[in-house]
């Protein structure tokens, strides 16, 4: 009788971790491409962190992770802070827009966070920086569209106390 009992248990758990290994959802490689394109400077969007005025948004072009030109100087500004304040601690949060899949958009958002750092420790900061990443999580505008998504695709750097 114990011995039925324990095939019958083995028999549903083997079933149970079959069935939830198993996936019906697709895993998108990147994001389809945008109709319009947009290497404009976004229309800034307020960061959590007010009390640090210095540290800003940096915003990213659809699906790369690079600085871009025009985010240079904010950049630049940025780093020149964080060198007067050697002991001042950042957190880099990296997001992106709802398009593509979650584990997608949790890279991208990785990327951009890692490519701000290298950014400012190549430009000699040599701050305590962790990078975290959001995704299409935390959006700063609600919105279907060019204008929302490039308000979402950034990273806000935080004054971590």
């Amino acid at each position: 009788m114990k011995f039925s009992k324990v095939v019958l248990v083995s028999s549903v758990l083997v079933a149970a971790f079959s069935l939830a290994s198993c996936s019906s959802t697709k895993k998108s490689e990147s994001p389809s491409k945008p109709s319009e394109s947009n290497s404009q400077a976004a229309t800034p969007v307020e960061t959590r962190n007010p009390d640090s005025a210095s540290l800003k948004t940096i915003y990213f072009d659809f699906n790369k992770y690079d600085i871009r030109a025009d985010q240079k100087e904010t950049a630049n500004k940025m780093a020149e802070t964080l060198k007067a304040n050697s002991s001042m601690r950042i957190r880099i949060e990296g997001h992106a827009d709802e398009r593509g899949s979650t584990e997608y958009n949790m890279a991208l958002g990785q990327k951009r966070a890692k490519s701000l750092e290298n950014y400012l420790k190549a430009n000699g900061v040599t701050n305590s920086i962790e990078t975290i990443s959001y995704g299409k999580e935390r959006p700063a505008a609600q919105g279907e569209n060019e204008s929302a998504w490039a308000k979402n695709r950034r990273d806000e750097v935080v004054n971590v106390k």
